[in-house]
């Protein structure tokens, strides 16, 4: 894979928050890739995109439990942005979770808004440190078996006050997809492609979506919806030619749909060159696509 392939992977994975979803060696491999890369350099990528990456990678030392990894991160990045920087304060928060509390750190964001940012003079700032309070409150509910419709509430208040932001359009459709909501799912991810039209992730999230709602109905509107599901698993393909989830809605979907013969056998043989060319777990999950599915 080409170094501008490996940028863009990291940075739709950045975007969509995908390695928030990710499993435990999957995070750990993520980690030492994104690692790896940082510390070779690449003399493509702009100060903005490179100082993303190392804010992706102090997550995924907390989530690693590489607490003292994860503070040099911010070290590093608050020399570079300085203390007022509104990544810092989240990930400052962040830090305040793992050396404090949940309660302490919801009390440093709630002070912040109150006290010094309001939404009308900096939204920028404001829906960062609004989007980090929503989920550590959002945690804490789950964790203690609370309702979350007053979150969601807040939630649909903040995507209206700042509409074009992909992060909160796919928090949002990833809660309806849990509570079985998929149209309004649909509707979300739509939002994050509108916005960066080239985020195969969310193409492919789209696909899901829409396959399993189409499982859901009968007949002619069955067909329409895989048709459309397989046509946003495709464009996923497109943007990402090695993509697994892509590929494997492609397959899925065409299996479903009649005269799709050669779109199913192009996405058999692309799992079967994923099952061998791919990541360890990529290769794992091509290779059970195509044995449960019978594709193989």
């Amino acid at each position: 894979m080409s170094t501008g392939n490996i940028r863009e992977r990291f940075l739709t994975i950045m975007s969509t928050r995908l390695y928030t979803q990710l499993e435990p060696q999957e995070t750990l491999d993520l980690h030492d890739e994104l690692e790896r890369y940082l510390r070779a350099g690449d003399p493509s990528i702009s100060e903005a995109q490179n100082l993303s990456l190392i804010e992706m990678l102090f997550y995924l030392s907390v989530y690693l439990g590489y607490d003292v990894n994860a503070q040099v991160l911010y070290g590093t990045l608050r020399d570079r942005l300085g203390e007022r920087s509104p990544r810092l304060y989240v990930m400052n928060a962040t830090l305040k979770q793992i050396n404090e509390s949940d309660p302490e750190a919801i009390a440093y964001l709630e002070k912040l808004l109150a006290e010094e940012y309001e939404f009308d003079s900096d939204p920028a700032t404001y829906g960062l440190i609004a989007k980090k309070l929503l989920a550590i409150k959002w945690e804490l509910a789950r964790a203690a078996g609370q309702s979350t419709d007053e979150l969601m509430r807040e939630l649909v208040a903040l995507i209206e006050k700042l509409p074009l932001d992909p992060e909160l359009w796919w928090y949002l459709g990833d809660l309806y997809v849990q509570q079985g909501r998929l149209p309004e799912a649909k509707y979300c991810f739509e939002e994050v492609v509108l916005i960066m039209p080239f985020n195969y992730v969310a193409f492919a999230r789209l696909a899901e979506v829409q396959y399993y709602a189409a499982l859901r109905e009968k007949d002619a509107k069955k067909d329409a919806m895989l048709q459309e599901a397989l046509n946003y698993a495709l464009r996923a393909v497109e943007l990402s030619g090695l993509y697994l989830k892509g590929w494997s809605f492609v397959a899925v979907t065409a299996q479903l749909l009649q005269g799709k013969d050669k779109v199913l056998a192009l996405a058999v043989a692309k799992l079967k060159e994923i099952s061998k060319v791919s990541n360890s777990n990529d290769r794992k999950a091509a290779l059970h696509i195509l044995a449960s599915k019978k594709l193989a």
